[in-house]
């Protein structure tokens, strides 16, 4: 089923309003990870934030906290119908193709885009999500990745262990190729646990 199609199931939308993670530890890595970016390379105060895509708003409480202004965006809207922003509150949402967002160039301080590009493949698919996140940017653009230079990425590369999803670990030079060609600049990168972990954020600068 193709990556678009997939996202806009019902019974998948209420799966990702669930509980998904073991601990609340384990829920808030990628909040963590954001977090760090922002303090090394963030511009404060920050005034719009984009969250693309939102999904069903897992991510909404930690960054309403870090913008003025918070909009969630998803291509489903499955997602978007089970969104819940910070305190229970339905924050702004749009339905929207990360591939063509409905915004205007620069119209956000940062982009985050969170469990997104794992499942394109490289080359135009990947090149057009990066297109447009730095777009849409007017400084800052946060997105994870798996990376395939980890024990988990290298156990797939190995046939150790299978993985029928279609999830795709890629290579660090790859992403940075991806948004270099979009016009953005490699700011840094931060993970979890380095090696043991493939869900990695890349920070690309927007000028």
């Amino acid at each position: 089923m193709p990556t678009k199609a997939k996202w806009q199931a019902p019974r998948r939308a209420a799966h990702y309003a669930g509980a998904r993670f073991g601990t609340p530890r384990a829920e808030q890595r990628d909040s963590r990870a954001i977090a760090r970016l922002l303090r090394r390379h963030g511009e404060f105060p920050i005034k719009d934030l984009l969250d693309a895509p939102c999904g069903t708003g897992r991510l909404a409480p930690a960054l309403s906290q870090a913008a003025k202004r918070y909009i969630g965006a998803d291509i489903s809207a499955a997602m978007l119908g089970e969104f819940r922003g910070p305190n229970g509150m339905r924050a702004l949402r749009i339905n929207g193709d990360a591939t063509e967002l409905p915004f205007q160039g620069g119209s956000f301080d940062v982009v985050v885009c969170c469990r997104l590009l794992h499942h394109l493949d490289p080359g135009a698919p990947l090149e057009a999500v990066a297109r447009e996140l730095v777009r849409v940017s007017r400084s800052l653009v946060l997105a994870s990745f798996w990376d395939c230079a980890c024990l988990p990425g290298l156990r797939r590369a190995w046939g150790w262990r299978r993985d029928t999803s279609g999830r795709r670990p890629l290579p660090r030079a790859t992403i940075e190729e991806a948004f270099a060609g979009a016009g953005g600049r490699l700011l840094g990168y931060t993970t979890s646990c380095r090696f043991l972990s493939m869900q990695t954020f890349i920070a690309v600068g927007v000028d």
